[in-house]
C-alpha cells in the first residue's frame, strides 16, 4: 500500500465542484475557512509537529503561542459551541437522518459506515471534512467523529471547530514526537499549519516566500524565482568538449599569423629545410 497523502487541496478550486456543500458552509460560517487553504510546506509542517508543547510552537525563527483564540482568529471560523474531540462519544442520534435508510442497522459496519449508505448531499460534505478537517487521506467511510462533525450542520448542534482542530494538531505533535525515527505516516494538517504561520507573518508585514527561504525551508530560486537558472553538467562537459575540439584549428590560425607577420624569417627557415633535405 502506498504513502496516504495527507494534505489538503487548494480550497478554492476544490469547491468549484461542490456548489451545494459551499453553500452549506456558508451557512455556518465555515467557508472562510476552507477557502484559505492554498498550499503548504512539508518541512514546516515536520518542524511545527517536533516542536508543540500544546501551547507554544517554535518554527524556524518564529515563536508564538496556539491558542483556541489563536487559531479561531486565524481561521476565520467562530469560537462557539460544543467543545468536542474524537475521545467523546456521540449519543445523539439525529444523525441518522444522513442515512438513505434510518432505521438500518449500523453496528454490523467494524470498519465505519460506508459512505454509499448516505444521502448524497451528506456523502459529498462528508468528503470535504475528510479533506480538510480530519485529513485522513482515505475516503470510503464515515466514523463517529465525521458524524459529530457533520452534526454541526443540522440546527441545535454546533461544533467548536477552533477547539477540535487544536485538540487535533496537540494530538499530531504528541505522536510525531512519540515516533521520532519514522515521523512521515504521522504528519498532517499541512495547510493548516501554513494558515496559522501566515497570520503571525501578517503582524510584521512578513511573507511566507521570505518565511520560508530566510529560515532555509526553500531554497531563494525556488521561493521568489530570481536567481538565474543553472546551467547543467551536461552543458559544461560539452562545452569542455567543444574548447578541445577547438583548440588545434587555433594552432594553425596562430602559426598562419606568424608567417605574416615575419616573412623574411620564414622564407629562410624554408631555404635551410630545403638543403637538408637534399644532403
Amino acid at each position: 500500500m502506498g504513502k496516504l497523502l495527507r494534505a489538503e487541496p487548494e480550497g478554492p478550486k476544490y469547491l468549484e465542484g461542490y456548489p451545494q456543500v459551499k453553500e452549506l458552509l456558508k451557512k455556518v460560517r465555515w467557508l472562510r475557512f476552507i477557502q484559505k487553504f492554498k498550499g503548504y510546506n512539508k518541512e514546516v509542517t515536520k518542524t511545527f509537529a517536533r516542536s508543540f508543547n500544546g501551547q507554544i510552537v517554535e518554527v524556524g525563527d518564529l515563536k508564538f503561542t496556539v491558542t483556541e483564540a489563536t487559531v479561531a482568529a486565524a481561521m476565520g471560523l467562530p469560537q462557539e459551541g460544543e467543545r468536542w474531540f474524537k475521545n467523546r462519544s456521540v449519543d445523539d442520534q439525529i444523525w441518522r437522518t444522513m442515512l438513505q435508510n434510518q432505521g438500518m442497522d449500523t453496528t454490523v459496519f467494524t470498519r465505519g459506515i460506508p459512505m454509499h449508505v448516505l444521502k448524497e448531499e451528506w456523502s459529498s460534505l462528508l468528503l470535504v471534512i475528510q479533506k480538510f478537517i480530519t485529513c485522513e487521506g482515505r475516503f470510503g467511510s464515515m466514523y463517529m467523529y465525521h458524524v459529530r462533525l457533520m452534526m454541526n450542520f443540522i440546527d441545535g448542534h454546533t461544533l467548536n471547530l477552533p477547539h477540535f482542530l487544536l485538540s487535533s494538531l496537540k494530538k499530531m505533535s504528541v505522536t510525531v514526537q512519540k515516533h521520532v525515527g519514522n515521523i512521515e505516516p504521522h504528519l498532517y494538517h499541512h495547510g493548516l499549519i501554513k494558515i496559522l504561520i501566515e497570520d503571525q507573518l501578517k503582524k510584521t508585514k512578513d511573507t511566507w516566500e521570505q518565511f520560508l527561504t530566510r529560515n532555509y525551508f526553500q531554497e531563494p530560486s525556488e521561493a521568489s524565482g530570481s536567481s538565474p537558472p543553472k546551467i547543467p553538467r551536461k552543458s559544461r562537459r560539452r562545452e569542455k568538449n567543444v574548447a578541445a575540439q577547438d583548440s588545434p584549428t587555433k594552432e594553425i590560425e596562430e602559426t598562419v599569423q606568424k608567417e605574416e607577420e615575419d616573412p623574411v624569417k620564414n622564407k629562410k627557415q624554408k631555404k635551410e629545410k630545403g638543403k637538408i633535405t637534399t644532403q
